[in-house]
């Protein structure tokens, strides 16, 4: 990298920084079992997981309320569901009812016992939100994914989930590890019901169920949690979880001044999230400088997009516009430009996932044509559309890590005739943005989820899913969903699968995935035990298996 003046400015201020957070902060020795994570920034939402899937957020409240919920992401193969706070559960036979009985003597952090009561609070201000006089609370954002018509508690430690629809993979949907239960009964409860109707896990001490209980928040700063010592998961030998003693999560919003903290012995182990992630240069500087004295943790997931919002009016309200701005893009060319070096062109499945089989090596096959062909038949499509002239289209940007990908859109489709203006936005109106009507385009926020029906939060209808990445009320989508769900077999639920993708990002393109990045993770030779996801960054961020061994560095 050129040594600019503006580089060695920026240098010194990031030294300054890790100085000032650094300073009297904490220990790092030999016997600390304390472990040591950048994290991306503050948590945004008062640390509630109901308004964000950010990874600021889940990076931490993976230890604060748990890898999972009822069920988990089994952590030696984490396409299957596993017990978490429920010990098992069944179905009726047309899957529309779920009953999970609950694991037993599990406490919340400050000693109160979990109970069946509490899960249907939690699901229930998940799924149908609050109302208190004229005041609302929003159900969650990830409410159309679970498609839940009602819970009921039934004696003793059971719960009942009853469904709109069937579905068989409703454990599979249901361990999405951004799904938490962060709101406990016994502290919310009567507060909202007297009126608090927003009330945050922040607002009542981010008491949860998970590996570590909180010890203190500096914003801006530091995060730190400690061990719970009656926590309920125990290792296959009986040993309690978690290892650790506690974490301590640096916050650095600065890539630079994380890698300084890293090299300079402040740090475990570098943050999760896009911009954070090494880039592919950084990766090599850290071999070169560090060798075999770090190790990488590397996860595919996090994908470069574009989806239109075709609730507000404009051209890419015709599909033929849509397709023809997929056929334009140059996809690979995204890959050094937004993605650091890494990543790979494909439809939203990472190599490693089961549903990636035979019938996806035809998928790939799409669109990967002779560049040149795919913009002749784009401009033939846009001319057909009556839009050979071009036309101006709106895109919504996060300034936090967005603009690259932003600027690689607008210059790619300058070529097509289109100016896409960049409404490049802060954090929060990034988060209220991306869920509303307002904006003609935009990327999206979550990575795609690693089982097929989940994915309904994503790709779903606006009024089930306001989280969507694409804006659109497509009953079709629907009708694909509930034929998935309905599936009973393995290669009828890949078919389904399959024409679902089809549809979203050909026949209708509401959707273009352009690129997939391969997430990487530096730890120091010390971090022990550490559950890497082969996709979707926010799995495991319990760390509850993690040790640290510095006699071996």
């Amino acid at each position: 990298m050129k040594l600019t003046r503006r580089t060695f400015v920026t240098w010194l201020l990031a030294v300054a920084a890790i100085i000032f957070i650094f300073k009297d902060r904490f220990d790092i020795g030999a016997g600390t079992k304390i472990l040591v994570l950048a994290n991306r920034s503050d948590p945004p939402s008062n640390f509630n997981s109901m308004r964000t899937s950010s990874i600021a957020l889940h990076h931490v409240a993976g230890a604060l309320f748990g890898a999972g919920n009822l069920v988990m992401r089994n952590r030696g193969n984490m396409y299957l569901p596993s017990p978490y706070l429920a010990r098992r559960w069944y179905s009726n036979p047309d899957f529309t009812e779920w009953t999970f009985i609950l694991e037993r003597n599990v406490l919340w952090h400050d000693g109160t016992l979990f109970t069946p009561e509490d899960v249907k609070f939690w699901l229930d201000l998940a799924v149908f939100g609050a109302k208190v006089g004229d005041k609302v609370r929003a159900p969650a954002y990830y409410k159309g994914a679970l498609d839940i018509e009602k819970v009921e508690v039934i004696p003793t430690d059971q719960v009942k989930i009853t469904l709109q629809n069937p579905n068989r993979f409703f454990p599979d949907v249901l361990a999405d590890p951004r799904i938490k239960i962060d709101h406990p009964r016994h502290l919310m409860e009567s507060r909202i019901n007297a009126g608090e109707i927003n009330l945050s896990p922040l607002d009542v001490g981010l008491v949860g169920l998970g590996p570590f209980e909180f010890d203190s928040y500096e914003p801006g700063s530091i995060i730190r949690v400690r061990r719970f010592g009656r926590y309920f998961e125990s290792d296959a030998e009986g040993k309690k979880l978690p290892y650790l003693d506690g974490i301590d999560y640096i916050i650095t919003s600065e890539a630079l001044s994380m890698d300084i903290a890293f090299r300079t012995g402040r740090l475990d182990g570098t943050a999760r999230g896009f911009g954070h992630y090494l880039t592919e240069q950084r990766m090599d500087n850290y071999v070169k400088d560090f060798g075999d004295d770090i190790n990488f943790a590397k996860m595919d997931g996090g994908t470069f997009r574009l989806a239109f919002n075709v609730l507000k009016p404009g051209p890419w309200q015709d599909a033929r516009v849509r397709r023809a701005i997929a056929l334009w893009i140059d996809k690979k060319a995204a890959i050094p430009i937004v993605l650091d070096g890494f990543g790979w062109t494909t439809p939203e499945i990472s190599p490693d996932n089961p549903f990636r089989d035979k019938n996806f090596v035809v998928w790939t096959r799409f669109d990967t044509g002779p560049l040149e062909e795919r913009r002749s038949e784009a401009r033939r499509l846009l001319t057909e559309a009556g839009y050979a002239g071009g036309f101006t289209m709106g895109y919504l940007c996060r300034a936090q890590n967005g603009i690259p990908g932003g600027q690689f859109l607008k210059d790619q489709l300058a070529g097509l005739g289109i100016d896409l203006q960049l409404r490049i936005v802060e954090e929060g109106e990034w988060n209220r943005g991306r869920v509303s009507l307002d904006y003609d385009s935009q990327s999206g926020n979550l990575s795609v989820l690693a089982t097929p029906e989940g994915t309904e939060g994503v790709y779903g209808r606006f009024s089930k899913s306001p989280d969507a990445y694409s804006k659109h009320e497509d009953a079709e989508i629907d009708r694909f969903y509930t034929i998935m769900k309905d599936a009973t077999t393995y290669d009828r639920r890949v078919d389904v699968w399959y024409q679902l993708q089809k549809y979203l990002f050909m026949d209708q393109t509401y959707v273009i995935p352009i690129a997939e990045i391969t997430y990487v993770q530096a730890f120091r030779t010390w971090v022990k035990g550490l559950a890497i996801p082969p996709e979707d960054g926010h799995t495991f961020t319990d760390y509850s298996t993690v040790w640290l061994d510095r006699g071996a560095d």
